[in-house]
């Protein structure tokens, strides 16, 4: 700004200089030149009609008047004598400014630049109506022209005559401007310097000034810094919950230019990826899939373990960026692995009964069997039917479970389970199991009659099926605030491995099925569905060789 204004003030001044000595060489010049008008009049004073009219009175006359060139001349324009030289030299000087004049008005001025003396000339010249005569006794009685001049200066040899004057006063001149002018913007500036330096230290503080002139810019200054606070404080706000969100996603993210170059990394994925700053991501360098997936510019996904769990790797490019987006795809593909197993379980066990309930059946058609063996026949096939009936019910139980919103209601849980327990005796029997039941008498619960005979036909036969010969199965119920039933056996056991999978559904520990009403991995599914929905809590014991205890807790129930 300061350089800016010694600009201005440099061309204002030299302009100024300049206009001025243009102007002063023009009065000068006018000035000089009413002066030599005036002194021509004085000196046409001295002219006598008495001296001769010739070159001799001329030169006499141009003596007297310190060498002023005087020319005698006619009317008609021819000069008789000059001072300056011969009169036969000078053409006619009829059509002269100054002659023109004289003959019009008896008088007249006239400037220019002569040609014989070559210089710029102010003539004055007078009509003289008497009668003059010359020294070789020529009369002219009719009077005759008398001109005086003298040398002046133009305006333009003024000019130039005063430059060397002019430059030093012009530099003068510039230096004095210059140095007031970066005196007093000094100043005028240092106010707002000090402004200045007050805002850039205030740290987004209020400031002031004495200054009247001042108290608008620093009004709005206080304006904008107040602005860009609130800005700063929104932006940093809504960066820490971008940074919040980012972190409590439970799914990675990267958002990268280039293995070294990582713009956003969340919580989850630098665990994951063992992220250190500065650093390259050792697995978009290492991994050979991934580096391929990177080489290309398309949408690519890949699959990788971290650990224990698989994730789903899905890269897309976004302009000159790569976001990577890390999903957790252990349980689905678990889950999509059981179902799998499930199908192709299912597929089998519905295949073993229609496969015996076929060949009987032709059996039977055939007319080769007596009527005891027509009678096994038809046995297995009521057995086989049973239990392709109990595989697709159960099923059906599964998928209703959802989709079932009626009201519950109260339930007698002690003659409930009394009652569900009784079909069991003869399986029981069977095994040679040792069976207890301890129910204490008016527990109620909220809930469905159905449901109810769901959860406990399901652990009381999973109680009986993976139990041993000769095995102790227990079921326990408690009343209370919140009331409690336990199903207890000491058979076979869960392993640590296969227990935090146990109620997953489609999933079974004994991968053999030869159990009859149920074994497909779904009975464990169901009463873990129907607790969740009820609110209740369902927890499970158990050590490989030593048995299995299944206990749920009848919290304030909700609709089964």
């Amino acid at each position: 700004m300061l350089k800016r204004i010694l600009l201005i003030t440099l061309i204002v001044t030299v302009s100024g200089v300049v206009f001025f000595s243009l102007l002063s060489a023009n009065v000068y010049y006018n000035s000089s030149l009413d002066f030599a008008k005036n002194q021509l009049t004085r000196y046409m004073e001295e002219f006598e009609e008495d001296e001769p009219f010739d070159e001799a009175g001329a030169a006499a006359l141009s003596e007297k008047l310190f060498g002023a060139r005087v020319t005698y001349i006619l009317f008609d324009g021819t000069v008789v004598a000059d001072s300056d030289g011969a009169a036969s030299d000078y053409p006619n000087h009829l059509g002269r400014q100054e002659v023109s004049a004289a003959l019009g008005s008896g008088a007249g001025f006239a400037v220019r630049s002569s040609a014989s003396v070559n210089a710029d000339m102010i003539y004055y010249c007078v009509r003289v109506n008497a009668r003059l005569v010359s020294g070789d006794g020529t009369v002219y009685d009719d009077g005759a022209l008398v001109r005086i001049s003298m040398p002046t200066d133009s305006l333009w040899s003024i000019f130039v005559d005063s430059l060397p004057t002019l430059l030093w006063f012009l530099i003068l001149v510039v230096l004095f401007s210059l140095f007031f002018t970066w005196l007093s913007t000094s100043y005028i500036l240092k106010p707002v310097e000090k402004l200045t330096r007050e805002m850039s230290l205030s740290g987004g503080r209020h400031v002031s000034t004495k200054y009247r002139e001042l108290q608008p810019i620093v009004k709005l200054m206080n304006g904008m810094s107040d602005e860009i606070k609130d800005k700063v404080k929104k932006l940093n706000a809504d960066s820490e919950l971008e940074i919040l969100i980012l972190d409590s996603m439970e799914n990675g993210m990267v958002i990268f230019r280039d293995p070294k170059d990582v713009i956003l990394i969340n919580r989850t994925a630098a665990k994951l990826l063992e992220y250190e700053e500065n650093e390259p991501v050792r697995l978009f360098v290492e991994d050979a899939e991934v580096s391929a997936a990177l080489a290309g510019n398309e949408t690519a996904s890949v699959s990788h373990k971290f650990g224990e769990r698989e994730y789903m790797l899905r890269f897309t490019k976004v302009e000159e960026t790569r976001v990577l987006l890390m999903t957790d795809v252990t349980e689905a593909v678990s889950a999509a692995r059981s179902k799998n197993e499930f199908i192709a379980n299912v597929t089998h066990e519905m295949n073993t009964p229609l496969t015996s309930i076929k060949g009987f059946a032709e059996l039977i058609g055939s007319g080769n069997l007596d009527n005891e063996r027509v009678s096994e026949a038809a046995a297995t096939i009521l057995r086989q039917s049973e239990r392709l009936s109990n595989l697709i019910r159960s099923i059906i139980n599964f998928s209703a479970i959802d989709n079932d919103e009626l009201p519950p209601y109260d339930v007698d849980l002690t003659a409930l389970v009394k009652e569900t327990a009784a079909p069991f005796g003869p399986r029981i029997a069977e095994r040679n199991i040792s069976f207890t039941l301890e129910a204490e008498e008016g527990v109620i619960i909220l809930s469905r009659r159905e449901r109810m005979i769901e959860i406990l036909n399901n652990l009381i036969s999973n109680g009986i099926r993976y139990n041993k010969d000769g095995g102790d199965l227990k079921i326990t119920l408690t009343g209370g605030k919140i009331p409690e039933l336990c199903v207890s056996d000491t058979g076979v056991g869960i392993s640590e491995e296969n227990l935090p999978h146990i109620f997953s559904r489609f999933y079974t520990v004994d991968k053999s099925h030869n159990g009859t009403g149920g074994g497909f991995g779904l009975g464990l599914a169901i009463v873990r569905k129907l607790c969740t929905r009820a609110g209740w809590k369902l927890s499970v014991e158990s050590r490989l060789g030593e048995g299995t205890t299944f206990k749920i807790r009848f919290f304030p129930p909700k609709i089964l």
